[in-house]
């Protein structure tokens, strides 16, 4: 399944299926890869491209903010606040 995503949510083991814009703007020679390096990942968000579109059946999804919010902000270690 197809995805459109901003590239700053870009990580490790995603699998890019195209940028969101002229191909002459981003500096790869190909666009579907599974994102497997750092430097590649420094190369897309130096490129100006804002958007791109991931496979997530060939590769990582994104990791929903709702996710990441409650496991940084009340995790198991943390006992909630009652008022």
């Amino acid at each position: 399944m197809l995805k459109k995503i901003e590239v700053d949510q870009l990580r490790l083991g995603m699998h890019l299926h195209a940028f969101d814009g002229p191909w002459m703007d981003h500096p790869f020679w190909r666009t579907k890869f599974v994102i497997d390096d750092d430097a590649d990942l420094v190369r897309v968000r130096a490129s100006g491209i804002k958007q791109c579109w991931i496979d997530v059946s060939r590769g990582l999804d994104v990791v929903a903010a709702r996710v990441r919010h409650q496991s940084a902000s009340s995790g198991p270690d943390r006992p909630v606040p009652v008022i």
